[in-house]
């Protein structure tokens, strides 16, 4: 079942544009949110806001509750969306089946889909022209897990898989470990989801680099259950994949001696990052003030770049021609007339974001931008 939080339900638009409207769907639980709503709220209303905008289409959002990782339930609230004659959809960030139609639906209308979660390997394959995801790459990211491998002349390692698609999403890392003749063990976690058997196997065996592949809470489980067998010494080195894992507290249970590596693509020195997370933080302090904040979630700063991003494309486009919108249908054949011209302009969009520098590849992949190396010491994780 989904909730439109949109303002203009059911009327249809002129094919001028007096506004110009993006659809997200949002998979973001009220209580103790990431952000994503309030991330897109700030994103509109700073493009609103800057001088430059003045006597041009006011930028709205139409926001859509998910509330289950359903592909019908998200092919009916697409049904709700085209007829409003959007530019683009946002999202979701943790809802892989629902994402998949989504790109396809956009796909038939010809309808640019900005995904902003990691790429599912099976769906990937069949990304469509019409979808871009502001989120880094597996192959990106396994580049960099094995650029730390050769920075400290490991030759051994173990990566613990919380999924079984995790070795079809570092199989660029595998391939490595393949030609290098390295030693790489895989333990893939079983349905218990306890860390703990793997943990002691990997002990046993003394290998002292391991790399984990898990989305953060497990990976924040892992790491302390680690602690509690003895294994968070000087002797080991634990490279996280995950991009949010250095959101996770590490409290007093992990030796600061220990070599805790993971990523980052926040671009703190950008004009409206401190801004930004210190809104986050007093939402966050006003929902869930019982957890403490701990900083941005990533899903938020990358859908608030997709709304630059997609302004910025219009902006672009509509220097050479007039777009119009118009109402579409989940019962018609008829596509968006700009959209194949839109998806042009995104892929030949650069700017600077809350996740660094954005652009992307003829694919609609990420490309071009500073994927951070973040280590823990005694006072959290630095670059």
């Amino acid at each position: 079942m989904t909730k439109n939080k949109g303002r203009r339900e059911g009327t249809e638009r002129t094919e001028l544009m007096e506004e110009l409207v993006s659809a997200a769907i949002l998979d973001d639980p009220m209580e103790c949110s990431r952000g994503e709503r309030l991330s897109i709220t700030l994103a509109k209303n700073r493009i609103n806001r800057a001088p430059e905008r003045l006597g041009k289409a006011k930028v709205e959002v139409d926001i859509f509750e998910l509330l289950r990782d359903s592909e019908y339930e998200t092919a009916e609230t697409m049904c709700q969306i085209l007829p409003k004659g959007v530019v683009a959809v946002l999202g979701p960030s943790s809802s892989p089946a629902s994402s998949s139609i989504i790109s396809n639906i956009c796909g038939e209308k010809e309808v640019p889909h900005f995904k902003v979660a990691p790429e599912e390997f099976v769906k990937f394959q069949l990304q469509r022209f019409t979808t871009l995801n502001l989120h880094p790459s597996n192959t990106d990211i396994s580049v960099a897990v094995a650029g730390i491998l050769n920075f400290f002349n490991c030759t051994t390692a173990c990566l613990i898989c919380a999924k079984a698609e995790c070795l079809l999403n570092l199989e660029k890392l595998l391939r490595q470990f393949l030609i290098s003749k390295d030693t790489l063990s895989v333990r893939m976690l079983d349905d218990t989801r306890d860390p703990t058997p793997l943990l002691k196997e990997i002990r046993d065996d003394k290998t002292a680099t391991i790399i984990i592949h898990a989305n953060a809470s497990m990976s924040h489980t892992i790491l302390l259950k680690a602690a509690e067998l003895g294994m968070v010494s000087a002797y080991y080195t634990y490279i996280f994949t995950n991009l949010e894992f250095s959101l996770q507290r590490m409290d007093s249970l992990v030796d600061d001696r220990v070599n805790i590596l993971g990523f980052s693509i926040f671009n703190q020195s950008h004009a409206f990052f401190q801004e930004f997370a210190q809104s986050l933080n007093q939402s966050w302090q006003e929902n869930c003030d019982h957890v403490p904040f701990t900083g941005p979630a990533l899903s938020s700063a990358l859908l608030f770049d997709a709304v630059y991003a997609v302004v910025t494309a219009v902006q672009e486009l509509n220097r050479s021609q007039e777009i119009g919108v118009k109402p579409l249908s989940c019962g018609s054949a008829q596509i968006w007339q700009h959209g194949t011209s839109l998806m042009n302009y995104l892929r030949m969009v650069e700017l600077e974001g809350l996740t660094g520098h954005i652009e992307f590849n003829s694919k609609g992949q990420r490309s071009n931008y500073a994927l951070k190396i973040l280590q823990f010491t005694r006072n959290g994780f630095r670059q």
